[in-house]
């Protein structure tokens, strides 16, 4: 395990530590007693098969972009993807593979990590936009306007190096003709910028992230707790953005904090126990879920070519 694993790990005992200390062990039981396992088994479900519906987003992106490789080779590359996110605790990147397997042994390794690249950044458009929405259209409701303008900033920011990085790059003289800029051109032209493809892409991010969302809504059911849905459309994505930022081993820690600060603190939807219950019925479905790549990685053997690599991106896999 590297020195970031061991950093991102103690940060994560910290903040749950920090969690736990305002919690009342006997009313968690019972949380998580109340929660029939019907519930918990259809959100580690519907949290997998979300994650075919990003899959096949992020294969849409890499096809578009020249990586001609069939949907099964970057389904399967996905979830090993997730499994070292997961697992690895550093050692090996899951984006960084994700990208190399995606390739097939196609001279494109660098396209390819760059499809992972195109993937969360658009999804980070996506799910900020869907909050952004949901305030605009029903009102802000327990989030600050700092935030929403930080938000609003992240979109903008976004998508503006989406649309003019292409055209700005070849016209910087420092960049034109040196060897990052070349490699950040053919990065630049794997996000896709025609219609047909945004349109798809959009639509299916949209799904995924309203699954997700609605998930959420499933699990404060199973626990007696009644959650406004606009209300989940405003605050989830504020905890899903959070939680992809590379900071946590798997998010645990600061996922529990942000359901805990959006949805515990005055007033109060939900108590600090419901708080952690929804993070830990959240890490376990995403564990079972990454745990499939795993075996996939067992069975395809793809594991022994990727330890050749040596890559290592540190991220966290929430936000697609």
């Amino acid at each position: 395990m590297n020195t970031k694993a061991l950093l991102k790990l103690a940060l994560s005992i910290i903040m749950v530590a920090i969690v736990l200390s305002s919690v009342n062990f006997q009313t968690l039981q019972a949380t998580f007693l109340t929660m029939s396992p019907v519930t918990v088994i259809l959100v580690i479900v519907g949290y997998t098969m979300g994650q075919l519906l990003s899959s096949f987003k992020w294969w849409t992106i890499a096809y578009s972009g020249g990586i001609k490789t069939p949907y099964p080779t970057a389904l399967k590359a996905y979830f090993i993807g997730m499994f070292l996110n997961c697992f690895s605790f550093g050692m090996l990147g899951g984006d960084a593979a994700r990208g190399i397997l995606v390739a097939n042994g196609q001279p494109k390794k660098t396209e390819g990590i760059a499809s992972v690249v195109a993937d969360r950044v658009h999804g980070l458009i996506v799910l900020s936009c869907i909050a952004l929405a949901t305030c605009a259209i029903m009102g802000r409701d327990r989030v600050s306007p700092d935030l929403l303008q930080l938000l609003l900033l992240l979109v903008i920011g976004c998508t503006a190096g989406w649309l003019i990085g292409p055209w700005l790059l070849p016209r910087l003289p420092f960049i034109r003709h040196s060897r990052i800029g070349v490699k950040l051109q053919q990065v630049m032209a794997i996000f896709p910028r025609d219609l047909k493809t945004l349109a798809i892409i959009t639509g299916i991010s949209v799904i995924f992230h309203l699954t997700q969302i609605s998930l959420h809504s499933l699990m404060a059911s199973g626990m007696g707790v009644s959650i406004p849905f606009t209300t989940l459309l405003l605050v989830i994505p504020f905890v899903n953005i959070v939680c992809s930022l590379p900071i946590s081993w798997n998010g645990l820690g600061v996922r529990e904090q942000a359901y805990t600060y959006f949805l515990a603190s005055t007033p109060a939807i939900v108590s600090d126990e419901q708080a952690v219950a929804f993070g830990a019925i959240w890490l376990l479905a995403v564990t079972v879920s990454s745990a499939i790549g795993g075996i996939i990685a067992i069975i395809s053997g793809d594991l022994k070519s990727l330890k050749a690599h040596g890559a290592d991106t540190g991220t966290n896999g929430a936000t697609p």
